[in-house]
């Protein structure tokens, strides 16, 4: 294939391709901070948490890497190229379902709004990561891509921040009553100033992407890959016809045998962690059994077409077959820190309800079976009122803290993101990543014994730190190493490495929460940071090739 030369970028031209980031980022960081503290508002207990954001790993796990395959072999200049038409409909679809996230009146209603929601955040978010590997050469990489990871600090710093703002500026008082205004068709605890944050989330997120989408122009292929790309899109189902394809042949068996065996063994649905457990294992088998029935009867019409349908996850299930050693290795780092991650953003708005604010396990139960009784019309007493307000307007509190204090670890993550460029340069990628996953680690281990709220801070400057190094560094080494045409489904092949732990930590860490940690969120934030040091010790193992390590900063910062 004819390798096209890519032209050396300016500053601003690098500006103006990552500004889409901070819209898809304002919304990652409503999801990390406020969806959590929305579903126990809504009346979910702290070992249903992991469970209730299975949405995020699972539509990473199958949008990711079918996106990325599509947009490899996509080439549309009508709708703006190979990449923007994907990263612009996820756009619209997450700006949508921001808007009306916070009129759920149902924890389940909730729920499905974020499985819609992370469907659209996936769906921009892998083009968007090879968007910046195509039009950047080997020696701007490391830029572009710590650019990016500025304005994931900037996107949710000002989602978090909003948050902080807003619960100040527009909370109810507790002497209010609004929990208990019976002149309210419907019953929600959700607060009226959550509303804000999202609506605001909803416009950056189509307003930046549309911004980079109109600022940025694509590469055309080479007439070589042209060709490649027309011939191997001849006879293929239209892009959405195979995404729908895909899922519907991903999910049908493996969700009808898991209600059979649902059916068979109720006792199952009363341990739901273990029947989506099951109902995972159903789900990859089968995938592995159509790997195999479509590449061992390639003369068979019939599952050919079956084949040119489910071409995204054949590639995709190929690349991993020939993936580099390096990704492997990066999959291990990945495994513990992503899993502590997720342990951190479903944890860190609870473990400041008891650290900070002195709510215990048991005023939670007290609180819900009040709010409970309320639903169903019972009477309250002024003492149930009172005690519930008060612990309504102390969790407001905690989850406007925790806005602040993601809000304050992404601000450093923007201040110091192309800080580390240089030092990569200068010390290696390698060692920047190790130090950064430590001093993470360092930073959840102390949380919890920091009592004062303004302190608390202190540890978010060293969180910060390690989040720009976490969302910039390993894109530029892993673009380094892979091959040039099958950038779009290998970034999706990386995030599938991210949204399998956090699949795993979904599925396991409930029982683990309630078993072992005595369903304390503490003891979450404190699990997490250990595992981040192991994540620090495996990544002293991830060695770039000699002709692929960091060069001096190759573009000019006004």
């Amino acid at each position: 294939m004819g390798k096209i030369t890519k032209p050396r970028l300016n500053f601003w031209q690098i500006w103006n391709m990552n500004v889409g980031f901070f819209g898809i980022q304002f919304s990652f960081g409503l999801q990390q901070t406020a969806v959590s503290p929305i579903f126990s508002f809504l009346g979910a207990h702290h070992d249903e948490l992991p469970l209730l954001n299975l949405a995020g790993p699972v539509t990473g796990l199958l949008i990711q890497p079918i996106i990325g395959a599509i947009s490899d072999k996509t080439w549309s200049p009508k709708w703006g190229g190979r990449r923007k038409p994907f990263f612009l409909i996820g756009a619209i679809l997450a700006s949508l379902c921001l808007f009306a996230f916070p009129f759920s009146p149902e924890l389940w209603f909730a729920v499905g709004l974020l499985w819609i929601l992370d469907a659209g955040n996936n769906t921009a978010m892998e083009p968007y990561r090879a968007f910046v590997g195509d039009k950047l050469p080997d020696s701007q990489l490391t830029f572009g891509y710590q650019m990016q990871s500025l304005f994931v600090g900037a996107g949710i710093t000002l989602a978090n921040l909003s948050l902080f703002m807003f619960q100040h500026w527009f909370s109810t008082p507790v002497e209010g009553g609004g929990l208990f205004d019976t002149t309210s068709e419907t019953v929600s605890s959700i607060p009226t100033w959550v509303y804000y944050s999202f609506f605001l989330g909803a416009l950056a997120s189509i307003g930046t992407v549309m911004w980079s989408v109109w600022k940025t122009p694509e590469i055309p292929p080479s007439d070589e890959e042209l060709k490649e790309i027309q011939a191997h899109n001849a006879g293929t189902p239209a892009p959405i016809i195979q995404i729908f394809s895909v899922l519907l042949v991903i999910f049908s068996v493996p969700l009808l045998l898991g209600y059979l065996v649902g059916e068979l063994f109720p006792q199952l649905l009363d341990n739901i962690n273990l029947w989506v457990i099951i109902v995972l294992v159903f789900a990859f088998v089968w995938l592995f059994m159509l790997y195999r029935i479509i590449k061992n009867n390639t003369s068979n019409r019939s599952i050919k077409k079956l084949g040119d349908t489910l071409d995204p996850l054949l590639e995709a299930a190929e690349a991993i077959g020939v993936m580099p050693g390096f990704l492997w290795k990066l999959a291990a780092v990945y495994l513990f820190q992503w899993y502590a991650l997720f342990v951190y953003w479903q944890f860190m708005p609870p473990m400041l309800r008891t650290s900070l604010f002195g709510i215990s396990n048991e005023d939670n139960e007290r609180f819900e079976s009040i709010m409970a009784s309320f639903r169903e019309g019972a009477e309250i007493s002024a003492q149930d009122q009172s005690f519930a307000q008060q612990v309504q307007s102390l969790a407001e509190q905690a989850l406007g803290h925790a806005g602040l204090m993601n809000g304050t670890y992404n601000f450093v993550t923007m201040i110091v993101a192309l800080a580390l460029v240089p030092l990569a340069a200068r010390i290696g990628s390698k060692l920047v990543y190790v130090v950064c996953l430590f001093l993470t680690g360092i930073a959840m281990l102390s949380m919890p014994f920091i009592a004062d709220k303004w302190l608390l801070l202190a540890p978010m400057v060293l969180f910060g730190i390690g989040w720009a190094a976490m969302m910039g560094i390993p894109y530029a080494m892993v673009s380094k190493v892979i091959p040039e045409e099958r950038r779009g489904v290998y970034m999706g092949i990386v995030n599938m490495m991210i949204v399998i732990p956090m699949l795993i930590q979904t599925v396991s860490f409930g029982p683990i929460i309630k078993n072992l940690l005595n369903n304390d969120a503490i003891n979450a934030i404190l699990f997490g940071g250990v595992f981040f040091i192991i994540a620090g010790i495996l990544a002293m193992r991830l060695n770039l090739p000699k002709d692929k390590l960091d060069s001096a900063m190759d573009v000019d910062i006004p």
